[in-house]
């Protein structure tokens, strides 16, 4: 019997559902291989992901990185994983990577944590205005998705960010708007509290502190003992201020050796000021033990050392090469030598020194008030004023003893008024760069006074400071100019200036250049006196009108 042409697509319509079932069952058994591949990959990235987060809780920032590249490796997708690794290369101080992570994943978290990590890496890395930015959006973000956390950063680096432009009275809202909400913040309230200490509120600063003890019951944390200590040094409690010095030291951890070198510096002077030299000696030398040599080394205390030294050197090499010379027999003798000007000067200083002394001891009941926070501000204030006096006195009564006209003789020609006035703007422009690329004088020093808040003591100090230009313009520099030259007159007169004031020892000398340079080419002190008048009265009326000025010198 002919096959039927159907029979053969019958035959095969009924193998189709074999192989499609035959075909399911081989997808479900890969799945079913592959499932607990997958479902391990998971369990190992979630693994990895909360011990990246312990470690990091823990402050173990390096082996919390190594768990959340691990989590990654395991979950290329984890936006947790890449959020973390962006807070710890933050605080390891990689900003770049950081601002890659957090670009790449902003978008897709729900929350404003990158927007927050974002405004406080690019204000790490100085880019202020993008900072500004990222605060701005965060805000907007955390009105629509309250957090308090995120709230109380946002607030704090607006806060640094007002202290950075000199607008204190904002700062200080902004810190207290962080501190209300996350209360138990310890670096809110040092840097609230800091702030106030250095714009003289020492009860404010006081209460912040003390609120944070209460509250959050940690009474060992050596960062908050060591300000309390220094708060009640500048409010002359000398003996409680050395035991909470004491009880910093004894909790920072050993390898906090700058922290602890800053503490026994203190503690040195604690001792000294309550006649304990052989402990204060001895703090000193723990001190010199501890810390970055390098650092320490760019102190303006060793850069002050190290412009001593220079003016030495310079002055035994001019001497050296007069050795030589043989004086000339027509020329007039000397109307007075340089040792004669010196010790106008060395007798002006011990004079202002013996001032501050009494005053500090008299008034503020500190005799070291001149290395005391806030007292020191008015201790060296009574000290310039008593030493200008006393040198352009001294200097006057030399010129008449040498029977000349002191006025005409120590001001020099009274139409270089004008000139004055330019060197003036010239010195205090000088100043406001160096605090600007150095702010608030960092480790090469500040400025000889806090102009943020300016006592009448202050403003008296800087009015009648440039009364000492009689002695070193009118009567060293012309001395120095008729033994060496105008080369090293100007070299050594700029030194002399320069550590007669003391800090920032690196923007006086370059002052102290340009005011000789203005000597010598109009003799006299009435270029030099006006120049000074007019640069140190331009920083006080720049500190007191421009927020971002008075924030420069904040100490």
């Amino acid at each position: 019997m002919p096959r039927s042409p159907y029979a053969t697509s019958d035959s095969t319509n009924a193998s189709r559902p074999a192989a499609a079932l035959a075909l399911l069952a081989l997808v479900i058994a890969a799945f079913a291989a592959l499932a607990p591949v997958a479902q391990a990959q998971v369990f190992s990235a979630t693994r990895y992901l909360e011990e990246c987060l312990r470690f990091e809780a823990g402050g173990d920032l390096s082996t919390a990185r190594q768990s959340c590249l691990n989590a990654l490796q395991a979950d290329p997708r984890s936006l947790q994983a890449e959020l973390a690794l962006a807070r710890i290369d933050a605080a390891l101080g990689e900003l770049g990577a950081a601002e890659t992570r957090l670009n790449r994943i902003r978008n897709q978290i729900g929350t404003p944590e990158p927007t927050v990590l974002l405004a406080e890496v690019t204000f790490a890395g100085e880019r202020y205005e993008e900072a500004f930015g990222h605060l701005a959006r965060a805000r907007s973000e955390l009105a629509a998705s309250p957090d308090s956390a995120l709230t109380a950063r946002v607030a704090f680096l607006q806060g640094r960010l007002a202290a950075r432009e000199g607008q204190l009275d904002d700062a200080l809202m902004y810190y207290t708007e962080a501190i209300g909400f996350d209360p138990l913040n310890v670096t809110y309230r040092l840097v609230d509290a800091d702030l106030r200490f250095r714009v003289g509120d020492v009860d404010g600063a006081s209460r912040q502190l003390e609120a944070y003890e209460a509250i959050s019951g940690d009474v060992r944390n050596a960062e908050v003992k060591s300000l309390q200590g220094r708060l009640l040094w500048a409010d002359g409690a000398i003996p409680a201020a050395t035991d909470r010095i004491e009880t910093a030291l004894a909790l920072r951890g050993l390898r906090d050796s700058r922290a602890q070198a800053e503490d026994l510096r203190v503690l040195a002077l604690l001792y000294y000021a309550q006649g304990d030299f052989d402990s204060g000696s001895i703090a000193l030398r723990e001190a010199s033990r501890r810390g970055n040599l390098v650092g320490q080394a760019t102190t303006n205390a060793m850069l002050w050392v190290l412009a001593l030294l220079v003016l030495l050197g310079v002055v035994l090499v001019a001497e050296s090469r007069r050795a030589g010379i043989s004086p000339d027999p027509g020329a007039e003798p000397p109307l007075w030598t340089t040792g004669e000007a010196y010790g106008t000067l060395i007798a002006a200083a011990l004079v202002g020194l013996a001032t501050s002394l009494l005053y500090s001891a008299l008034v503020q009941n500190n005799l070291l008030a001149l290395f005391t926070p806030l007292q020191r501000q008015d201790a060296v204030a009574v000290y310039l004023i008593a030493f200008a006096l006393v040198a352009a006195l001294l200097a006057w009564r030399r010129v008449r003893r040498a029977g000349l006209d002191p006025s005409a003789t120590l001001l020099g020609p009274s139409g270089s008024a004008f000139s004055g006035i330019l060197l003036g703007l010239g010195l205090a422009a000088v100043v406001l760069a160096y605090l600007a690329f150095i702010p608030r004088g960092g480790v090469f020093g500040p400025f000889l006074f806090d102009l943020a808040r300016p006592t009448p003591l202050v403003v008296a100090a800087l009015a009648l400071v440039p009364l000492a230009e009689f002695a070193f313009r009118g009567l060293l520099q012309p001395s120095l100019r008729r033994r060496y030259g105008d080369g090293t007159s100007i070299t050594v007169v700029a030194l002399v200036w320069a550590i007669a004031y003391g800090t920032p020892i690196l923007a006086l000398v370059v002052a102290g250049v340009g005011l000789a340079e203005g000597t010598r080419r109009v003799p006299g002190a009435l270029v030099a006196t006006l120049a000074v008048l007019v640069g140190w009265l331009t920083l006080l009326a720049c500190a007191v009108a421009l927020p971002q000025v008075r924030g420069l010198f904040l100490l």
